[in-house]
């Protein structure tokens, strides 16, 4: 495993990929609980959808030969969704009509309502009709046999109801990952208890199992280690039998305090990294037996931006995605609102605010405080502004990228 210095994000993330293994266990899921599970198998139609041809319209169905404007036809019944049977249609005749109806056997058109005058059993046809005109045809949404999705897609809201159309109740999916979190710092102290002078409330395991809540795994909290390799190494050495994946965050640096490498080499595998990114270049990976261990730094949100963009990565990884390239995180371009003058060297995460101007362009305004320590900065804003590692100044109008936090311009 590598030790290189400064690594850069694109490669940190490559390397961790190549060297862990996706979850190759899977179990049934409820449909309806199976938003953000990842299909274990590929899902084939086993039917069309829709089963027959069916009215796309509240109309009249009738044969297209018939269906001149101008002329007028005799209504001999009616047909709704969910109905079996349905009436036979002659020429110079009509059925009314509802949409989701099956269409007659006799019928290749419906015309819609509004293009029609009735007059108690008649009615006269406005504009022409024409072959399958409002008509949903068979299997024009899904065909059977169609690969709806591959192996490897992770099932969205719509996805669920695509399936439910198919009446799959149940689908396989790989079985969920196990993730251990823990904090060391003998500073450290549960939110809800008294606080000590130099004492601090813990929080980064929090924010952590909130930003991974979306990606349906199960959380273990591991909780407060204090800074004392023998205590750190129990509790590790018991993680590493029930977790897939343990993060733990602070002690990864290089103080007196921090212990996480040196138990860390004694316990496992360890490539202990200075990724090239700001916040957060302090950055741990390598294996616990079977578990895979990423090591977060303590400043909160520098444990923030690494969780998102190293450590989300590789769980999706591990749950068995595919597809993913470099697509882990919506990236967009917008105009900077300001000068910005900085030490060139890191991908920075600013935390920053963008907008669309009255021209439609996205602008992105950068927050004032940009320090690891400031957790407001997650509050105020509603989008990361990167800024290229090897750019010492940027001026107003340049273009950057930008990462949303969420449609809803939260975190998480």
């Amino acid at each position: 495993m590598s030790n290189s210095p400064w690594l850069s994000l694109a490669d940190a993330i490559a390397t961790m990929l190549s060297q862990t293994q996706p979850v190759s266990v899977s179990e049934k899921a409820d449909v309806k609980a199976a938003v953000g599970r990842v299909l274990a198998t590929q899902v084939i139609a086993s039917l069309n959808v829709p089963p027959s041809n069916n009215s796309a319209m509240d109309g009249y169905a009738l044969k297209s030969s018939d269906g001149q404007a101008g002329n007028t036809l005799e209504v001999v019944g009616a047909v709704f969704a969910g109905d079996s049977h349905s009436p036979t249609v002659l020429p110079g005749q009509c059925v009314r009509i509802m949409t989701g109806a099956s269409i007659p056997a006799d019928c290749d058109a419906v015309i819609i309502q509004e293009n029609v005058t009735r007059a108690d059993d008649m009615v006269t046809l406005q504009t022409d009709t024409s072959p399958l005109a409002n008509i949903r045809e068979t299997g024009s949404d899904i065909a059977r046999g169609d690969q709806l999705f591959a192996t490897g897609h992770r099932l969205t809201a719509t996805d669920t109801m695509l399936l439910s159309s198919l009446g799959l109740a149940a689908v396989d999916v790989y079985r969920k990952l196990t993730i251990g979190l823990l904090a060391t710092g003998d500073e450290l102290v549960e939110a809800g208890k008294p606080l000590a002078a130099g004492q601090i409330y813990e929080s980064n395991r929090t924010g952590v199992a909130a930003l991974l809540q979306n990606w349906q795994v199960q959380i273990n909290h591991l909780g407060i280690v204090a800074d004392e390799p023998e205590t750190l190494k129990q509790v590790l050495q018991e993680a590493q039998q029930t977790c897939d994946v343990i993060i733990s965050s602070g002690g990864v640096s290089v103080g007196d305090a921090d212990f996480v490498k040196p138990v860390l080499d004694e316990l496992g595998e360890i490539g202990f990294w200075k990724v090239a990114i700001k916040p957060g270049k302090p950055f741990a990976f390598g294996r616990l037996g079977n578990a895979v261990f990423c090591g977060l730094p303590g400043n909160p949100v520098s444990a923030c931006v690494t969780t998102e963009q190293l450590v989300v990565p590789v769980i999706r990884h591990l749950q068995g995605e595919t597809g993913l390239g470099n697509s882990h995180r919506l990236t967009l371009k917008a105009q900077i609102t300001g000068d910005i003058k900085r030490r060139a060297g890191r991908l920075d995460f600013q935390r920053a605010v963008f907008s669309q101007n009255e021209a439609g362009t996205l602008i992105v305004t950068p927050l004032a405080k940009q320090s690891s320590g400031v957790m407001t900065s997650f509050s105020q804003a509603n989008c990361y502004m990167l800024i290229p590692a090897e750019a010492d100044e940027l001026k107003t109008g340049d273009w950057v990228e930008i990462q949303p936090f969420s449609v809803a311009g939260k975190l998480g």
